[in-house]
């Protein structure tokens, strides 16, 4: 961002429309006009790492694998038809009987409108990056498994 259009300050950070013209303005000269882009809201400070200068470890939320099994079997220990289940978190009835179905995936919003109305947990925190004492939970391949380093001399006979 440069100056402003209007009185030359340094920081214009609004674009704003003034008599017909679009211009790039300064917070002061964004009121004589509408605006139609505001600045970008401060970053975000980063999660330091920790003190043996590892990166952070970050946790995500991720859907459960029988998501539809405990939807289902909620919904029926409840004895709440889908059409009612449906009007309780605001969707279509077809969508949540597609959810059962496991055709499809609930969107976040609607996962945590069914956690709230059946009493039940939707969502499993994972944890990605490194972090001491953290075994590998996975028992799969990595890319360090499938790597052979070859030392010089070796191989030669």
């Amino acid at each position: 961002m440069g100056e402003c259009e209007v009185c030359g300050e340094r920081e214009a950070g609004y674009y704003v429309l003034i008599e017909g013209a679009k211009l790039w303005v300064c917070a002061d000269c964004s009121r004589r006009g509408k605006i139609i882009a505001r600045p970008a809201p401060a970053p975000k400070k980063f999660a330091k790492p920790s003190a043996a200068g590892r990166p952070p470890v970050s946790t995500e939320l991720e859907l459960v694998p029988d998501y539809a099994e405990k939807i289902r079997a909620a919904r029926q220990k409840m004895k709440l038809g889908i059409h009612v289940l449906a009007e309780l978190v605001m969707e279509k009835q077809s969508f949540l009987e597609r959810v059962e179905a496991e055709k499809a995936l609930p969107t976040e919003t609607l996962a945590k409108r069914l956690e709230k109305a059946l009493g039940i947990v939707l969502f499993e925190q994972v944890s990605y990056g490194a972090s001491s004492g953290e075994k590998k939970k996975s028992g799969g391949l990595t890319l360090g498994d499938l790597v052979f380093v070859k030392k010089k001399g070796e191989g030669k006979q």
